[in-house]
């Protein structure tokens, strides 16, 4: 008789990767950035909303002040109603306003229920509204309405950064040496001496003479 020959069967070991067993097994990736996606999703949707938060108040508080809504809950005026009922001090009720009404007549759309696109926070809003009723005037040098112009498309696609509003101002102040900006200035301190109760009557026409003489020296003779 032949002897059978044996086999030896050698057992075929694999290693395992940590955590791939059924006891070591690690969580799924999948539901991990199921839950990123719906957490940052919730997050823009909050600060969308914290964003727009002065919009709706704006828009709010016209309508009281437009509809006088303040009378009818037996206030002098809106400002007496916005600190007594609301908190909202003087500056603040009239911030609001200024940037609603603006908004109103530059910004239409911002103002929709559901506006798209980008919004710019309050802080930026007001730096924008300076800018844009800056650029409304007639009497800039090319020099600073290229300038204004730059500020002003920062500000609409939200790259104006903290600070940098108040830095090309102080830049202006320095190199704007003209004739045209005195004048201008010295209107302004005018208007302001002709609001003070104790100013002299004759510092008033002293300032008149004067704007006047500076006035034909920066107006070509057969303009206006």
């Amino acid at each position: 008789m032949s002897k059978r020959k044996t086999v030896k069967k050698t057992a075929r070991t694999t290693k395992k990767r940590p955590g791939t067993g059924r006891k070591g097994r690690q969580p799924s990736v999948q539901p991990l950035v199921q839950e990123a996606l719906q957490v940052t999703w919730l997050l823009k949707g909050g600060l969308k909303n914290v964003q727009l938060a002065y919009i709706r108040v704006g828009k709010l508080l016209a309508q009281v002040r437009d509809r006088k809504l303040w009378e009818a809950l037996k206030h002098l005026d809106i400002e007496s109603y916005a600190e007594q009922r609301l908190q909202l001090k003087r500056a603040s009720l009239y911030r609001y306003l200024q940037v609603h009404d603006w908004m109103a007549q530059c910004h239409k759309t911002w103002l929709e229920p559901h506006p798209k696109g980008f919004i710019p926070e309050l802080t930026d809003a007001t730096d924008l509204m300076w800018i844009e009723t800056e650029l409304a005037r007639k009497d800039l040098t090319p020099e600073k309405k290229a300038g204004l112009e730059k500020l002003q498309k920062k500000g609409l696609d939200g790259s104006l950064k903290d600070g940098e509003l108040d830095r090309w101002r102080r830049q202006g102040r320095g190199t704007d040496t003209s004739m045209k900006s005195f004048l201008s200035k010295l209107r302004l301190l005018r208007r302001r001496g002709a609001r003070l109760a104790d100013m002299p009557p004759e510092a008033i026409a002293d300032l008149d003479a004067a704007i006047n003489v500076i006035d034909k020296a920066v107006t070509p003779v057969g303009k206006p």
